[in-house]
């Protein structure tokens, strides 16, 4: 008998024991938990040391009331800025070519059809802004950075109610942080236009989209239709709902769901994401095999 209650004892022991660690390594692991504090930040440092990128972008965005789908193959290099984009869909196989510095700063199209000649356009005019709400200019992850940075600046005492991490999931065989931004600070107002500005100059330096600036104020034409003193309608902040998909990896945001009062806005899925690749010195040329410039 004496012998069973030593053994008894013993298993109680080990019992406890074990039952301690557990709780304490549950602990530990609870409060090594990444934050989203966390994640964003190491998401806004992975975007500034990026140098250059390939990827295939698939998108969503909303015109004249539609999603509509598009997919394009791109590279990017970031100093100076160089893009190339292939268009799948719509319009599968036109070509945009744009190097910063050259060819007056326009880009190079290749219609793939009619008029069956090389053009070129700048980046902000409405043959290049047709359909689409950016403009070559925001390819990348800058301006999304650009966008929840200035979110998250507004909101540092309210940070964590406004910035929430949702789990995990899988996107393009890579592990990512869902992250949920509800900006309750979100809601329409006014500006004032300055001398100069245009609706784009405007987005850019209040991190808005231009092109829900020319939906909210239907009397304006297109992004150049505004004049010094003239009252427009904005919204304090680029969207009231934002959804990343933050990759546990690299650190990028490879999925962004921006959503409005309607619904799905615009969003981005970047698939088979090359970070700082090699380019061959002239693959950013109208020369480079493969290319139909």
């Amino acid at each position: 008998m004496k012998l069973i209650a030593t053994q008894l004892r013993k298993l109680i022991r080990s019992f406890l024991i074990c039952t301690v660690l557990l709780l304490f390594f549950a602990s530990f692991y609870h409060q090594q938990e990444v934050q989203p504090r966390e994640v964003m930040f190491k998401m806004f440092t992975s975007i500034d040391r990026i140098n250059s990128l390939s990827f295939r972008l698939k998108k969503k965005e909303r015109v004249d009331g539609k999603l509509m789908f598009g997919e394009q193959e791109v590279k990017f290099n970031r100093q100076p800025k160089k893009i190339y984009t292939k268009i799948l869909a719509p319009n599968a196989g036109v070509e945009l070519l744009y190097i910063e510095g050259k060819n007056d700063n326009k880009a190079y199209l290749n219609p793939n059809g009619f008029p069956y000649t090389n053009l070129s356009f700048s980046p902000y005019s409405a043959t290049m802004r047709k359909g689409n709400h950016h403009t070559i200019h925001e390819v990348g992850f800058d301006y999304i950075k650009a966008i929840i940075e200035n979110i998250a600046v507004k909101s540092e005492k309210n940070f964590d109610q406004i910035f929430a991490l949702e789990g995990k999931v899988m996107f393009d065989n890579k592990l990512c942080y869902k992250i949920n931004i509800d900006n309750n600070t979100y809601k329409q107002t006014t500006y004032t236009v300055k001398k100069g500005e245009t609706l784009t100059s405007i987005a850019y330096k209040l991190l808005l989209s231009d092109y829900k600036l020319l939906l909210m104020n239907p009397s304006i034409k297109d992004y150049t239709d505004v004049v010094e003193g003239q009252e427009i309608k904005i919204t304090t902040s680029y969207a009231p709902k934002t959804t990343l998909y933050v990759d546990v990896a690299t650190f990028l945001p490879l999925v962004q769901i921006i959503s409005d009062e309607k619904g799905i806005f615009e969003q981005y899925e970047f698939h088979h994401l090359k970070l700082d690749p090699f380019f061959q010195p002239d693959e950013f040329s109208k020369e480079y095999e493969g290319y139909h410039f």
